[in-house]
Parts: structure tokens; sequence; C-alpha cells
């Protein structure tokens, strides 16, 4: 975040604080563990004096004793209220539509500190919500998150539950997503809100999770970012099973990819693949994984179309990928495993000229669009000017590289993408990376 968006929600931290029976110190340690998560160790004691600075200004001096011994709660003042608004509109200009959702969700996590969810300290909140332009259904599902502590009791299918009950006791909850999650105490819960995309999760139990390799606190809100990992107490939950959950009730083709009796023989007569059967559905990520010289490729080639299997139907929603290739054009993405990369063109003109060829019918305005949103989506966008290189004289890293490669096949969307060796030759790190892309 930038110095005048954190100074401003100082601002709006203190206002919301001083709201009913005054600020304590719940509220600050609330403010000092959100600095910890959002600027290095060093600045958080100065936007914290800020928040104290915010919290007590030169008129209010004055009067804060007299206040304090009125035990009667206190209305949200003009003065607060005009505040608030001034705050909001300012920075409204400067926050994209998913900064803002993330702000009122840190509001309604300051004002369910011990509980606090008062009429006039809500009134703030209110106002914020409507400067920044989000809809009450998206705030009330916020909020309800938040500051529920039955989340059960919502009727959402924007809403999902992990826990370990089973789904035939959750029958009687209508409009719930859930997934059965063994041996987790307690719950996790995680919202989509619709009009950015954006997920929050949240913990409430007592087993040790994981979220992308650091510990989960209790009850506190984190964002599930695209390819973001949970560790369970007895397996591993990803960002793409998750966000499928959300898309049950979306009306959309989902994809079935079926390997039934697959066997290749090759021209020497040796057997190849005997007996291969799969299937597998839209959303989820296979490892194929063997020994040096164990067919992983030539499954691969098979599974792709690139070669016919000597036996075996291979299909996409009960069509034949080999016979009916009319059918499925388009659907199949296949990254090799050597670079196809042109050295001496800079990485925005590789995919360009790779989009060129992929799409005919877009004009040049469209193209360059597609291209920068293909590249920011992988990371690759601030080195968008440099000229790729051989791998003998890099100019880019092997991960960018290989992220590269995955782009010029992934432009096009295919609904079934096969990559060879996505992670040969790459630095743990730059592994890890491809995987969660």
């Amino acid at each position: 975040m930038s110095e005048e968006i954190l100074k401003a929600l100082m601002q709006l931290f203190a206002i919301i604080a001083k709201q009913d029976t005054g600020a304590n110190s719940s509220f600050r340690n609330f403010v000092n563990s959100f600095l910890k998560n959002q600027i290095s160790k060093d600045k958080v004691s100065e936007y914290l004096s800020l928040y104290d600075a915010f919290l007590v200004d030169k008129k209010e001096k004055d009067v804060l004793a007299e206040e304090t011994t009125d035990e009667k709660p206190k209305l949200t003042s003009v003065k607060d209220s005009v505040k608030t608004l001034g705050i909001c509109k300012k920075i409204n200009k400067t926050l994209v539509q998913k900064q803002k959702i993330v702000v009122l969700s840190r509001l309604f996590e300051m004002i369910n500190v011990d509980n606090q969810l008062t009429q006039q300290r809500l009134q703030i909140i209110n106002t914020v919500a409507e400067v920044f332009n989000i809809h009450e259904t998206e705030k009330a599902l916020i909020q309800h998150f938040v500051t529920s502590s039955d989340p059960y009791t919502l009727k959402s299918y924007d809403l999902l539950i992990m826990d370990d009950r089973e789904l035939v006791m959750l029958n009687s909850i209508a409009g719930i997503n859930h997934i059965h999650t063994h041996g987790l105490d307690g719950y996790i819960s995680i919202i989509k809100v619709q009009s950015v995309g954006l997920y929050f999760l949240k913990y409430v139990g007592e087993s040790e999770i994981f979220l992308n390799g650091l510990p989960i606190q209790f009850n506190y809100v984190y964002i599930l970012a695209p390819g973001s990992t949970i560790r369970l107490p007895r397996g591993t939950s990803y960002y793409s099973e998750i966000a499928n959950s959300f898309s049950i009730k979306c009306d959309y083709i989902k994809l079935k990819f079926s390997v039934s009796n697959l066997e290749y023989t090759f021209p020497n007569g040796k057997k190849a693949l005997h007996n291969i059967n799969l299937e597998e559905k839209s959303g989820t990520l296979v490892g194929i994984m063997g020994a040096s010289g164990a067919g992983k490729t030539t499954l691969l080639n098979m599974l792709c179309g690139l070669e016919k299997p000597s036996a075996g139907i291979i299909s996409i929603n009960d069509v034949d990928v080999f016979n009916n290739k009319n059918l499925i054009d388009g659907l199949i993405g296949y990254i090799a495993q050597d670079d196809l990369l042109f050295e001496d063109l800079t990485v925005y003109q590789n995919l360009y000229y790779n989009a060129e060829l992929c799409f005919k019918d877009y004009d040049q305005v469209k193209l360059h669009k597609l291209v920068l949103q293909t590249l920011n989506s992988l990371g690759l966008l601030e080195i968008k000017g440099i000229m790729v290189g051989s791998p003998l004289n890099k100019k880019i890293s092997g991960g960018q590289r290989k992220r590269l490669n995955i782009a010029l096949e992934l432009i096009r969307e295919p609904a079934v993408l096969f990559v060879d060796e996505p992670t040969s030759g790459l630095s743990s790190r730059d592994s890890e990376n491809v995987m969660d892309l």
C-alpha cells in the first residue's frame, strides 16, 4: 500500500475506534498487527504513532476527560462523518475496486475486536462502503463473514465451509458450498466477492494449518490469492479446487477427459503403453511421474493427439480425439519440453507474433491488449522489452523462459493443457512458481 493510503487508513481506524465507549488496547493491538503484515518492522512504530495522533487531536484533548467519565454511548459526530467522507473521497481515486474491498474487510475486522459492533461504528463503515460504491449484498456478505460466530447461518453460494462434518449432515442447510476436510478441528470459511473475483479465508479452530507455508492465525482474515495452497491436518487443498467449488452452480459446459484401454506399440514391436485408463474433469491438475525412459512423453503425445495409439479411445466429453478432430479443434494445448522461443526477439515480440498466427481476425490494438494481459498474468510484464537470448547466452532467467513458453500456448486459452516436464532444469523456487501458475 502507498504512504497516502496507509495514512488515510490510520485516520479511518482512529475515527472508528473513537466511537461509543472510545478506543481501547484491543483496537491498538489490531492496528499494530495490521501494520506488521503490510510494511517493514522499522516503519510500524511510525504509523502506529500516527494512529495515536489521529485518535486524539488538539481540539478533542480539552474535552477528553469529560467524555471518558460519561458512560452513555457517544453518537457519531457530524465532524467524524464529514471527515470520513472526505478521507474516502480522497483515496477513492487512487484505489482499484479490489483494494477498496480489502479496506472494507479490515474495517469490519477492527470493529469485530472484542465484539465492538455498535451502531455508531457500523454507521462509519456504511459511509465508507457507499463512497467506495460497494454493493449492499457484498457488504453484508463481508460483514457476516468477518463478524459472525456461526457461518452456517448464511444462505449464500458465495460462501464455502471446510470442516470435518459429512455432507449428509449439511443437507438441511440450503445454499451452502461445502468441502469435507478429515481431521480438521473447527472450520475454515471462505467467501468469494463476485464483482472483483476476490477470495477471503478465515479459520476458527485449534488445528495447525498453513497458507502458502505460513501458519494461519485464529480468526484472522486472509486473502486467498490464485495458486494458493492450504496445508491441512490430513492433506492439502488447492486454490483451483476451492475456486471450482464456487463454480458448481454456474451455467457453463464442464469437460470430461477420458482414456479407455489405451495401448501403444513401437514400430520395432516393443510395447510402450499397456491398458491405460483414466478420467479427469475440469479444474484438476494431474501429474505424471516416472523414471527416465518409462514412457511419460510417449503417453503425453498420445493424450494430446500428436501420436495415434495402437488401441483404445481418447475422448473429450465422449467425442473421440482422433476420429472427430474438427469438433475439438483448439480445445487441446501442448507445451513441449524444449524451448520454442526466437532468441533475437524480445519477450513481447515472441508472444505478439505467436498471437498473430493464432488470431488472424484480431486487429493490432486487440492483439496488443491480449498480449499485455497474458504477460501480466504470468508475471512477465516488467521484462517485456528484454531480448530472450539463447540457453547459452541467457538474457532472461530459466523460470521466465519456461513461463514465456507456457504463455505461447496459454494465450489461446485451451480447455485442456498438456505440459512436458514443466519444471525440468529450474530452481526449486521457479519450479514452485510454475506449478502455482
